[in-house]
């Protein structure tokens, strides 16, 4: 009750402060507007959960879970948000998806919400939901093969060990935690199963039933466990007096519900893929091996030995060549299969703050004795208790033989742990598991329940401690980085007013961009997107301005977006290609940064929202657009200079509008800029050869964004006269395409002077479209 009420509390806690970040200046709307037909349940097709520590695997598990249910989807093999315009394959497991689909579905049935914004809601609480039931789960199956004691050590350890806990935060959703569930489940139920006598074979069945879901789950996680399972079967196995146990029925258990989980994920047609780093048969049929040599070493570890018969040497053969199918096709197909590393294999956390090293070494040397790292490092200290049970004479054998059992999965996920943070976690859960085998029994003298204890409560203390949640006003920088990024999604899906716009921009900001915008990316860090991913080095790494070109139109790109935070577009090449393109730069990037900018691109003016943390970052936004004409293009690009206040780089690009002494847009835009900077003379000048233009008809072809600023010249220069015809004209050719391809200064210019001229839009639609294209605070000024 007390782990459950702890649990409660910090989850209550940790959701509210989710809730009031989400709720903070850059949402869509300011409050929600449901939409039934949206895949999202957010009219527009947007998102705005802000995910705490920006964890990516989440975004694609709350954008799979919906897709899921708009498309009447019980197994999602494909999205087409990343890599367009093919999208790509989807690997990931889909028990996950149903858990958070099922916690949807109840949060729908009882709200009324629209699926896609219910899937959002369950975010929040699928992953705590998960640790409650474990704990209930745990408890129960522990009091009752192992004892009280044992009980209470799993409940306490279970929401208070660090990094454990931290698998099962509230808005990250994704499958570590159900991995690691699954798989303390399956280390559990063999220890229950060593200490259940007759009723042995049901426990071992239960284990490897729970061992091959979380092979299904994540195969990293699950078979490393499953191989620490067989290590331990043949440690208790050393254990004099100790029993034969069925490993047989565990590895055909387990490597059943293998083949099973196989069939259900990819039947009938997605069965030809030898990939080993998602659930496999081979994986099973090794199991099954694996059961045969363990159970066969095992006996005569215990001293019987049968002679051999053809038949024993053939069972044998054929069981090591099952297990030895799977590094042979490992080797094959070049793939690390069960060895592959998740995205955050070097996080020890996802709450903020974490650490991220290459190797437990690398973190200890940088970081020192923090309270993260004694937290982390305790549940050595039962480890070491259960070790003391296990070599104590007085110990009883079925005590010890769990023990030993338990040793193999928790030393296997120590050496993971060395090498890869995530791992810290299941190390966990694996040496709690041991803790409460060592603290079952009869004989509470033989096993010093009150070291346990102690070497628990070690642990969890500090542990509890670290997973205290954070005061709500204090952003972190992932959170501010969404923030922006939430902003500015929102905003590039209202500018285009088409779905599935497609922009190219670093890997981080595309997965956000996507999510909160319902926007189309081409490469992210997700595994399954390795094909885009290259896509956006090769964009990136172009070496003339029409490759670049070529790259992005074949992939249908709108936006080009260039986060001043961001620093892949300067280290992609010494990160990412081989060492001999390291030192490439990106040309396209680099000119766009210099405002060297093609007639194909316009730079688009984006205001960020004020606060948060990012006060002097920028983001460049440019538009693929048909080739511009020359005077147009810098004429364009002088105006967005102004309106981002680069007054400096304005009048460089003004001086190549001097090229177009009788173009009347060049003349408005360098009106604008030596307005802009000061210069009533060089204005002056400039209004007087746009009036002279104009009487001789030289707007005749001018383009409509063009003619808004020509009014807006006129005003300035208190041709009030000649600006009302413009205005006039203006309203009467505006259309959603061309409202929408305004600037958000020069649409806001024009609102004004068609309020200030008494100038009507024929259609109110165009007008509240107009408005609804602003910020807030510039809609309130009208």
């Amino acid at each position: 009750m007390c782990a459950c009420a702890f649990l409660a509390w910090s989850t209550h806690a940790r959701v509210a402060r989710i809730e009031y970040v989400s709720g903070l200046e850059g949402r869509a709307n300011a409050a929600d507007i449901p939409d039934g037909g949206s895949p999202t349940g957010y009219a527009g097709g947007q998102r705005e959960l802000i995910i705490p520590e920006r964890i990516e695997d989440s975004f694609h598990w709350i954008e799979q879970t919906q897709q899921m249910f708009a498309r009447g989807e019980a197994r999602v093999r494909h999205v087409d948000y990343e890599n367009p315009p093919a999208g790509h394959a989807v690997t990931w497991a889909s028990p996950y998806r149903w858990w958070l689909g099922v916690v949807a579905w109840a949060d729908h049935a009882a709200s009324g919400r629209p699926i896609g914004m219910s899937v959002e809601r369950a975010a929040l609480y699928a992953d705590p939901l998960l640790l409650g039931a474990l704990v209930l789960a745990a408890s129960a199956l522990a009091a009752r093969r192992l004892g009280g004691w044992p009980a209470a050590l799993l409940a306490v350890g279970l929401v208070a060990a660090f990094p454990l806990a931290s698998d099962f935060l509230p808005g990250m959703p994704g499958e570590q935690g159900l991995a690691v569930l699954l798989a303390f489940l399956g280390v559990l139920g063999v220890l229950a199963g060593v200490s259940a006598g007759e009723a042995a074979r049901g426990w071992f069945a239960f284990a490897g039933i729970a061992a091959g879901l979380g092979i299904w789950v994540s195969v990293p996680v699950g078979v490393p466990i499953v191989l620490g399972i067989c290590g331990g079967a043949l440690l208790a196995a050393l254990v004099p007096a100790g029993a034969a146990l069925p490993w047989r029925a565990w590895s055909l258990a387990g490597g059943g519900t293998v083949f099973a989980a196989y069939l259900l994920e990819y039947f009938p047609d997605h069965m030809a893929s030898w990939s080993l780093a998602v659930v496999h048969p081979l994986y099973g049929l090794a199991w099954i091996g694996l059961g045969e040599l363990a159970a066969t070493a095992a006996a005569r570890i215990r001293g019987a030995r049968p002679p051999w018969t053809i038949r024993d040497a053939v069972r044998v053969g054929l069981a090591a060549a099952f297990v030895a199918a799977v590094p042979l096709v490992m080797w094959r197909t070049g793939s690390p299969g069960f060895l592959s590393k998740s995205l955050d294999w070097a996080r020890l956390t996802a709450l903020p703050g974490g650490a991220v090293a290459a190797s437990t070494w690398a973190w200890l040397a940088g970081e020192g004795p923090t309270l993260a790292a004694w937290a982390a490092l305790l549940p050595l200290a039962a480890l070491g208790a259960a070790a003391w049970v296990l070599f104590s004479a007085q110990t009883p054998p079925q005590v010890r033989a769990a023990v030993a059992a338990g040793m193999g999965p928790a030393l296997v996920a120590l050496a993971l742990a060395a090498t890869r943070l995530s791992w810290w976690g299941v190390f966990d859960a694996a040496a709690l598991a041991v803790a409460a085998a060592a603290a079952g029994g009869e004989r509470r003298a033989a096993a010093p329940v009150w070291v346990l204890a102690l070497a628990v409560l070690a642990f969890a203390a500090p542990g509890a401690a670290r997973m205290l949640p954070r005061a709500a006003s204090i952003l972190t920088p992932a959170e501010s980085e969404q923030l922006v990024e939430r902003h500015l999604a929102h905003w590039l899906a209202k500018r285009t007013g088409e779905p599935g716009a497609v922009v190219f921009a670093p890997p981080n900001e595309t997965t956000t961009l996507c999510f909160f915008g319902g926007l189309r990316g081409i490469g992210t860090f997700a595994p399954d997107n390795s094909v885009g991913f290259g896509n956006t080095l090769s964009i990136a790494g172009a070496r003339t301005m029409g490759e670049a070109q070529d790259d992005l139109q074949a992939r249908g790109v709108r936006y080009i977006v260039i986060p001043s935070w961001d620093p892949f577009f300067d280290e992609f090449a010494r990160r990412y290609l081989v060492r001999d393109l390291s030192g490439r730069t990106s040309l396209l990037v680099g000119e766009l940064r210099r405002w060297d900018v093609p007639p194909w691109l316009q730079a688009v003016p984006y205001q960020m929202p004020v606060g948060g943390g990012f006060e002097g970052q920028s983001v460049l936004v440019f538009e693929v657009v048909e080739p511009q004409a020359p005077a147009a293009a810098a004429a364009r690009l002088a105006e967005y200079l102004v309106e981002t206040g680069d007054l400096d780089a304005a009048a460089a690009v003004g001086s190549r509008l001097r090229r177009f002494p009788g173009d009347v847009g060049a003349l408005a835009a360098a009106a604008q800029v030596q307005s802009a900077r000061g210069d009533a003379d060089g204005a002056a000048r400039s209004v007087a050869s746009l009036l002279s233009r104009l009487s001789a008809g030289g707007d005749r072809y001018l383009a409509w964004d063009r003619r808004v600023s020509l009014a807006v010249v006129l005003a300035r220069a208190q041709r009030y006269d000649l600006a009302r015809e413009e205005v006039v004209r203006c309203v009467a050719q505006a259309n959603e395409p061309r409202l929408r391809s305004l600037t958000t200064g020069s649409l806001y210019d024009l609102l004004v002077l068609a309020h200030s001229f008494g100038v009507a839009f024929d259609d109110a639609r165009l007008r509240d479209l107009a408005l609804d294209l602003l910020p807030g605070d510039l809609r309130s000024r009208i």
